[in-house]
């Protein structure tokens, strides 16, 4: 069953769910990746997030395109064209 906005949230089935653009923070091995601008509803009471179907896999080949890049960065192989 698909998510829509103002829908009754399923977690808290208090809160109406509404159009937001979310951030989300990934760390590995101590190193910190931070997506901004990620559509989704949030719950405008318990703030739980849903992510329309897609978004998650697209979110995280992101999230590991950052670590691959900066992997290479520190390892050297890192060359800016200028």
């Amino acid at each position: 069953m698909e998510v829509k906005e103002g829908s009754l949230c399923k977690s808290c089935r208090e809160g109406k769910l509404r159009k937001r653009e979310v951030n989300q923070t990934f760390e590995r091995e101590g190193l910190e990746v931070k997506i901004d601008g990620i559509p989704a509803l949030v719950c405008d009471s318990c703030r739980q997030i849903y992510f329309p179907p897609g978004i998650g896999d697209k979110i995280a080949a992101a999230a590991n395109g950052l670590f691959k890049l900066s992997e290479i960065k520190h390892a050297g192989g890192y060359r800016a064209v200028v």
